[in-house]
């Protein structure tokens, strides 16, 4: 229902009137409750209905010498006419009351939604707390049950007899070959640093004796198989008291046959110098 349709077919007055329908009763008021000309033009007539109770009266009181039987009807009609503006303002007031509950009504509705909203929204949320708190106690119900366990196993490794322990950490009868330097045909006339290398055996200790003093920062030492192919590779060895360098490498890289042994120097500009070359035949 628009303003157009309410001037045209003079609603607020049949409203006021109660000459209206039902369904344009229901119509009219759901648009003037948030309609506020519409309110205003229903609070004009009110006033309007006042003013013609006011004139009604002051007539009554200038006309006391008509006659009896004039003043009589006129009395009457100022009655009918002020019950009419008293029901009619009566009227706007019900309405006023019903539009102002039907506005409380829709808030109150609308806050208990809100709130039974949020309590829903908080019993949620504490039940997945709950269960993130459960898998949290679980969790560390069994990293301590694991923790135990672990700690009860280095208990018993600790209280192993002494004698147990060095067959773990020592080995007995290593294999070691002190090397001579190869000169010339040496290696080709059979004259070669040979060892015996048991299967027991997990490690092989090489010592390479210096000769000579040279201004070497650090040294170098290749070893390769009599086929050319690269058994160990490393630098920045430095010689000890007896200008000797030792190494201790694993029995696994070597298989029987001859190897060959190179030791460079490394000077402090970063050039290199074959100090020696070492040959020697493993057994096995």
């Amino acid at each position: 229902m628009d303003h157009k349709y309410i001037d045209e077919f003079d609603i607020v007055d049949r409203y006021l009137a109660r000459r209206l329908a039902e369904g344009e009763t229901a119509e009219f008021e759901e648009h003037f409750v948030d309609c506020l000309e519409c309110i205003g033009r229903l609070e004009a007539t009110k006033a309007f209905v006042d003013g013609l109770r006011r004139v009604a009266s002051g007539r009554a009181a200038a006309g006391t010498d008509r006659s009896n039987e004039i003043l009589e009807d006129e009395r009457s009609t100022v009655s009918r006419k002020a019950f009419a503006a008293a029901a009619g303002a009566l009227s706007v007031v019900i309405i006023a009351v019903a539009v102002f509950a039907f506005a409380q009504v829709r808030r109150y509705r609308s806050e208990a939604d809100q709130a039974r909203n949020a309590s829903t929204d908080w019993e949620r949320r504490y039940e997945e707390e709950h269960q993130l708190s459960g898998t949290a106690e679980k969790q560390r119900r069994e990293s301590e049950s694991e923790l135990t366990e672990q700690i009860a196993q280095l208990r018993t490794q600790l209280e192993r007899k002494p004698e147990e322990e060095p067959a773990k950490t020592a080995e007995v009868n290593v294999a070691i070959l002190a090397l001579s330097a190869t000169r010339g045909n040496d290696a080709s006339s059979g004259t070669l640093n040979e060892i015996f290398l048991p299967r027991s055996s997990r490690s092989l200790f090489l010592s390479v004796q210096l000769e000579g003093e040279r201004d070497f920062k650090t040294y170098r030492m290749t070893i390769e198989s009599s086929q050319r192919q690269p058994i160990f590779k490393g630098g920045g060895f430095r010689p000890n008291a007896y200008n000797s360098l030792s190494v201790s490498l694993s029995s696994t890289l070597f298989r029987g046959g001859k190897y060959l042994l190179t030791v460079d120097g490394v000077a402090r500009d970063g050039s290199t110098n074959m100090v020696g070359q070492y040959s020697f035949r493993v057994r096995k």
